[in-house]
Order: structure tokens, then sequence, then C-alpha cells
């Protein structure tokens, strides 16, 4: 393939999967209070995703593929990047691959999991011995697939990925260097994530600015390839 095209075309694929994360994480928001819901009561995520219905799924749905997009988008960026002074780079795509299947892992819970559940809870009201059991089961999954999977190795691999890109993209005639270092800087904010789960709360705050400023940076990103 010709390299412009190859550039157009990933130009294109890295705006869509900005866009993806960027739109359904906004309709996870709106119809489910994400993520200051995850900080409720298990009664109160399973009734709120039963209200949420069709299109609180479809959302998580586009979430859970903009996730798995990671894996290509990593091997987008080490074909842009890689250079004979980029060795490092396929170490990075590695762990882009890894947070994409980590994501997905701790995402896909909400497609089906979640659904199943929170069906079954609202319509055993008169049993609250299967509802507590109903709990365990969601709260289980949502501590190992979601803190321990999804938030934690998602946040680490995604985090360090990015970071090694941002480093390979310095010296690049993609883009600018100030952008590389942008992509660092998102990398270790991204990846300091899983640390709220060690007490320091304002990482989480930093994670998500950090992810919002990732995403303004790849749809950058993308329109300098499609204009190159």
């Amino acid at each position: 393939m010709n390299m412009m095209i190859f550039h157009k075309i990933s130009g294109i694929f890295i705006i869509l999967v900005a866009l993806g994360f960027t739109v359904s994480q906004i309709g996870i928001t709106k119809v489910f209070n994400y993520p200051q819901i995850l900080r409720s009561s298990c009664d109160s995520i399973l009734n709120k995703y039963h209200e949420g219905g069709h299109k609180l799924k479809f959302f998580w749905t586009c979430f859970a593929l903009s996730s798995l997009m990671l894996v290509p988008l990593s091997s987008i960026f080490y074909k842009l990047l890689n250079r004979d002074n980029t060795p490092y780079l396929i170490i990075g795509s590695a762990f882009g691959i890894a947070s994409g299947i980590f994501y997905v892992l701790g995402l896909m819970r909400w497609v089906f999991l979640a659904d199943t559940l929170s069906n079954k809870y609202i319509n055993i009201d008169d049993d609250p011995k299967l509802k507590k059991t109903i709990e365990i089961i969601f709260e289980s999954f949502h501590v190992y697939c979601g803190n321990s999977i999804g938030e934690s190795m998602g946040f680490l691999c995604m985090g360090i990925w990015i970071s090694i890109t941002g480093i390979a993209m310095i010296g690049s005639t993609i883009v600018p260097s100030i952008i590389g270092i942008g992509y660092i800087v998102c990398g270790i904010g991204i990846a300091s994530g899983p640390l709220e789960w060690l007490g320091i709360n304002y990482c989480n705050k930093i994670n998500k600015i950090s992810m919002k400023l990732l995403m303004i940076l790849l749809i950058f990103t993308g329109i300098k390839l499609i204009i190159i």
C-alpha cells in the first residue's frame, strides 16, 4: 500500500477510535451517571443499569468495541513511528495490545453480566436471599474485572504504551515534537490511575483528565495524517 494512502486511512481510523471513546463515554455518563455511580451501592448500580435499558447497553458495547480498537491502533502507531532509532517501540506496541485486551475483559461485564443480573435483580423483590446472592456475584466481578483487570492492568498498560509512543513521536516527521511530549504526559497520567486504590484519590482525576486530553491529541494526530 502506498504510504500516503496508509497515512490517510490511519488518520481516519485514529479519529474514529477517539470519537468512539468520547461519544460512548458521554452517553454512559448521561444515561448511567458514570463514573460516579460506581461509588454507589450494588442495589443502586443494578437498578440504574436496568433503567438505562437498551440505550445504555448500546453505549457500553460501543465503549468496549472502541477499547478493542486499541489493538490495531497500537500496530498502526508502530508502523507509522518505527525507525532505526526506536527499537523500544515494539515494547510499547505489546503494551498497547495488552491494554485493549484488558479493557475489553473489564468492560464486557457491563454488556452481558450486568444486563442479566440487573434483570433478575429487579424481578425478585420477594426473595432477599437471592438478591443478596446476585449482589455478591456482581460485586465480585466488579472488583476483579473492573478494578483489577480494567482499571488497573488496562490503565497501566495503556499508560506505558502511550508514553513510549510519545517518546517515538519526538523526532518524527509525522507530528510536532510537542505532541509527543503531550502523549508522554498523558501516558503518565493514565498509568497513575491504579494509585487510587492505594489511597491516593486525586490520581483518579488525573487519570480522567489525561484520557480526555489523549482523545484530543489522537484527533489532532489523525487530522495531521490525513492532510500530510
